[in-house]
């Protein structure tokens, strides 16, 4: 019986190679990004800034990274619930946050019990815009400008309330600044369940002032029913541009804001991150995409690297921790 022909033997390191190439090859298929769809958490109610901003950019996500984008609203205490949602989502790339200043700068500010850590908790990958905070009153009320409200608040201390979206927002914390800067004036406080029946309570004259969005503002504004005084971020509003600044009419180093961040959770790899800002970053420079956001009162901001993004947190968490140890707020949500 014949002998079956002898199989010469392969070099080692042509085997070696050969399993170190399938080898990368299942581990790149088990690490592609994205492999499936991916979901914008948006930690508020639809309809609101942050809402109207992730449906902005869903369609131009969904076209550049080839694959579904879902928006998932998950409203409630100030944004935690969405946040801690999250939080315990696997570290794929694949869901992503919408943080904003109040879930990433004055939650952890204010309140003691937060479920998540917004700084170790979590990876960020771009700022994605800025929305302008403003001063307004009633389109009728005797202050033109903001020295006529600070004089009329000072003369009658105890006498007025200023609105605000709740108990430790950022309409709240901004407004306390607001009354520190100018000197510390003595005005109630009334919170309401959001940023629009805070400013249904200016117009109905229930409240002196509130510190809101131009976004929220806007529509109030343009049709004559409040007045805004000035914007409360450095620059002036590109929406405004005939509104002077709190900087400029002497309440120096006043600099508030509502902003929206992409994050992950924490731990997700290095390059989905990478890839996810640079989708971020080509989608915001859109000319269509920039045109929606500013209709909104939303400016995107040139630097939007991830490092960027985890130094303007820190930033905002410490100028709200100040805010609030001044204001002596520090709360819990229990």
């Amino acid at each position: 019986m014949p002998c079956p022909a002898t199989v010469p033997a392969l070099p080692r390191r042509v085997v070696l190679a050969a399993a170190l190439a399938a080898f990368s090859g299942r581990a790149s298929a088990q690490g592609a990004f994205p492999a499936r769809g991916v979901v914008l958490v948006v930690p508020f109610a639809p309809g609101g800034t942050t809402d109207v901003l992730a449906r902005i950019l869903q369609e131009p996500l969904a076209r550049r990274l080839g694959v579904a984008v879902t928006i998932d609203n998950r409203p409630g205490a100030g944004g935690a619930i969405g946040a801690e949602a999250v939080r315990r989502a696997p570290p794929d790339g694949h869901t992503l946050l919408l943080a904003t200043a109040s879930t990433h700068g004055v939650n952890p500010a204010v309140f003691s019990d937060l479920p998540y850590d917004a700084e170790r908790d979590f990876a960020p990958i771009a700022l994605l815009g800025v929305t302008p905070q403003a001063l307004a009153v009633r389109a009728d009320h005797p202050a033109r400008n903001v020295a006529d409200l600070i004089a009329l608040l000072r003369a009658e201390p105890g006498r007025h309330a200023y609105a605000s979206a709740g108990v430790g927002s950022i309409t709240h914390l901004a407004s306390e600044w607001f009354l520190q800067a100018a000197g510390g004036l003595e005005v109630q406080h009334v919170p309401y369940r959001g940023g629009g029946p805070a400013l249904q309570a200016v117009i109905a004259g229930e409240a002196a002032f509130v510190l809101e969005t131009t976004a929220t503002l806007a529509g109030a504004a343009l049709g004559g029913r409040v007045r805004l005084l000035a914007v409360a971020t450095a620059r002036r509003s590109a929406a405004f541009p005939e509104v002077p600044t709190l900087q400029e009419e002497g309440l120096a180093g006043y600099d508030a804001g509502s902003w929206t961040m992409a994050v992950a959770p924490a731990g997700t790899a290095a390059p989905v991150l990478a890839r996810w800002n640079a989708v971020l970053r080509e989608t915001l420079a859109e000319a269509g995409v920039r045109e929606r956001l500013a209709a909104i009162g939303t400016e995107v901001v040139a630097e939007n690297t991830p490092e960027a993004a985890a130094a303007h947190i820190r930033a905002e968490i410490a100028r709200w921790r100040e805010v609030v140890a001044r204001a002596g707020l520090r709360l819990t949500r229990s």
